[in-house]
């Protein structure tokens, strides 16, 4: 949904968007999300029960600041302005800002902000210190086990790697944990090799 001009009413216990008066539309009818729209009837349903004199004004302040809040996320929607009729006051505000009629005939187009540069020094410090405590401890716990069962520090190892395999593969793209995820996935490795190696080394079981 891409429209603007719409105003925000609750009639009857029901969320409307009304344009030019005589043109009503419910908010379910527009592609919108469906915990909006859910929002948007709950609201104007209960506008409508406190509508008697009996109201506190506590509450009625309540509905009222809670009709503006789902007329901001509607608003954020729709991409345009939205008036927000307060069922309770009867005063009709403009939420949002209207889109401009022609965005093309813009003479001087802002530019993109230029990407910052990759702290390669701090990142690598970090992985480099993350690789160094998960292989340790990897290392220590493995060899642990290993004297107790080898297939069980095996299946450990394997937990472990399958552990945290989702939080590295999300963590990459992200600007700061990216470099945990990429000292964590380091550590696995160099365990992993130095675990092997130990292996290669130790002297055959005595006949």
């Amino acid at each position: 949904m891409r429209e603007s001009g719409w105003e925000l009413h609750a009639r009857s216990g029901r969320a409307v968007l009304v344009r030019d008066t005589d043109h009503e539309v419910d908010p379910g009818r527009l592609r919108l999300p469906d915990s909006l729209v859910d929002a948007l009837h709950e609201w104007a349903h209960v506008a409508d029960a406190a509508s008697s004199p009996e109201t506190a004004d506590a509450d009625r302040e309540l509905i009222s600041k809670r009709g503006r809040q789902l007329a901001v996320r509607l608003a954020a929607e729709t991409g345009g302005q939205i008036g927000y009729l307060d069922p309770l006051s009867g005063r009709l505000d403009q939420i949002g800002r209207p889109r401009p009629a022609h965005p093309t005939q813009h003479r001087h187009p802002v530019p993109a902000p230029a990407d910052e540069p990759t702290p390669w020094g701090p990142g690598l410090f970090v992985s480099a210190i993350i690789a160094a405590i998960t292989t340790v401890i990897l290392v220590v716990v493995t060899r642990g086990l290993a004297d107790v069962s080898a297939i069980l520090a095996t299946v450990v190892n394997l937990a472990v790697a399958a552990g945290f395999a989702p939080s590295i593969w999300l963590g990459r793209r992200i600007a700061v944990w990216r470099w945990v995820a990429y000292g964590t996935a380091a550590g696995i490795v160099l365990a992993w090799l130095a675990l092997l190696l130990s292996l290669l080394g130790d002297p055959p079981p005595p006949l």
